[in-house]
């Protein structure tokens, strides 16, 4: 008889803990890249998106839905101390319900630096390059000018236009469309 107790009791706890433990939401914001998933939000945790508007919202996501969220808004910034230094400020802006089709972006990592692809590289070692090639030039008196400096300068210039071509294509952010899907799960 005791041992039904016993078994009986063991039984009730572990009901009660796997119906009121949140372990297994089941409700997950995706991102995928080309259908592999980047990068996943459970309820409470914090998001940075840009909206349809082209505003970019910070958040704490209250609820996920079928095909929304529910995001609690909040702004964090520094604000002085009495004593000179810094601290941070967070203050709730309030509810947010949007369907994730109105997601228009998601921040970049904030490990990857870009340097390759948004034409930071070719515009520095152009931009040094030219720099040194003017100011050798100047030092030493040789013709700026000339036909075969002329070609190197303007090989260099034709690098820094790269550069910023480059720059103009490259977004700091990943854009939801072809490339970049959100679902939720």
């Amino acid at each position: 008889m005791l041992l039904v107790k016993y078994v009986v009791g063991i039984f009730a706890a572990v009901f009660l803990i796997v119906t009121t433990s949140n372990a297994q939401v089941g409700n997950t914001l995706v991102l995928k890249e080309k259908g592999r998933t980047i990068q996943s939000w459970i309820e409470k945790d914090c998001i940075t998106f840009r909206f349809s508007n082209t505003q970019w919202i910070e958040g704490r996501i209250k609820t996920i839905l079928k095909d929304s969220l529910l995001i609690n808004m909040y702004r964090a910034q520094q604000s002085p101390t009495a004593f000179g230094g810094f601290r941070v400020d967070t203050t709730w802006l309030g509810f947010l319900k949007i369907s994730i089709n109105e997601i228009s972006g998601l921040p970049q990592s904030r490990f990857k630096s870009g340097m390759f692809t948004n034409g930071i590289l070719f515009k520095m070692a152009s931009g040094a390059y030219l720099f040194l090639n003017i100011a050798n030039s100047l030092i030493k008196g040789y013709p700026l000018l000339d036909a075969a400096n002329t070609t190197r300068l303007l090989v260099a210039a034709g690098f820094y236009g790269i550069g910023t071509l480059q720059k103009q294509k490259h977004k700091a952010y990943l854009p939801i469309g072809k490339k970049y899907t959100v679902a939720i799960y």
